[in-house]
């Protein structure tokens, strides 16, 4: 019995390794209860007003390991009113196409402000009119006490509300993303605590479309809303390219 029971035993650790062995890593793993420095999240961009880019943090505009109303360990994002961003710019051109990004990411807000953009997937390559690239071809937008996840599909063309929730100040909520990074057949697919969204234009919980026009990155933080003071706390940020590299309660598994 004591020789099958440590048989038993030995048969379940292996595969207790060998599970933890085939899990992908992460392309970007920031979890402030750990005590990461949010650095770990990128480029950061910090701008005044426009145009008035700072290398590092100020008492104006900032991005910085922290605690929220709470106590809770956060990345602070602020920026004083009249400022414009404090970002991270995450895998700055080391996104491809054809790649299908899982990016999970735990936030809460401490003012509602219209215009407050809190994700983008940033086009860089053809943002202009000769390549009709879309600008943001996807952000997370506040307006009106909403979150508005928006779509952009070309050049001087304005951003879409696809999907729209009523949303509280000192609330974290968990955001999950899937992004094909593809120009003609890209998709997303949005999940918010956990629970799927619904598109408006496809009426389902995928919109295809162009979703990578040339070169598109991910971003962090809070641009714009600089008519008053911002702070958004961020708890968490995963980027994947396999939904095994990021914490699968993010996307309702």
């Amino acid at each position: 019995m004591r020789y099958h029971w440590f048989l038993l035993f030995g048969l379940q650790a292996c595969a207790y390794v060998l599970q933890g062995q085939s899990k992908a890593s992460p392309l970007i793993d920031f979890e402030a209860i750990r005590g990461d420095d949010p650095k770990v999240l990128g480029l950061i961009n910090l701008e005044g007003a426009k145009g008035q880019s700072f290398k590092e943090n100020n008492k104006d505009v900032y991005i910085k390991l922290d605690k929220d109303w709470k106590g809770t360990p956060c990345a602070h994002f602020h920026h004083k009113t009249g400022y414009r961003r404090a970002e991270y710019h995450s895998l700055k051109g080391n996104t491809t196409a054809g790649t299908t990004y899982y990016i999970a990411y735990n936030l809460a807000l401490e003012q509602l402000p219209d215009g407050l953009i809190l994700f983008q997937w940033k086009e860089y390559k053809a943002n202009n009119d000769k390549d009709q690239g879309a600008n943001i071809p996807l952000a997370l937008e506040l307006r009106g006490g909403k979150l508005e996840l928006t779509h952009t599909t070309k050049w001087k063309t304005s951003r879409q509300v696809q999907w729209s929730t009523a949303v509280e100040k000192h609330q974290p909520h968990k955001i999950g993303l899937e992004i094909l990074a593809k120009a003609d057949d890209g998709h997303v697919k949005l999940w918010f605590d956990g629970k799927p969204a619904t598109f408006a234009t496809s009426k389902s919980t995928t919109l295809t479309g162009n979703m990578f026009p040339g070169q598109s990155d991910p971003k962090f933080g809070a641009y714009g809303g600089q008519d008053v003071v911002v702070d958004t706390y961020v708890y968490e940020v995963q980027i994947g390219t396999s939904k095994d590299a990021v914490d699968a309660s993010y996307f309702g598994s």
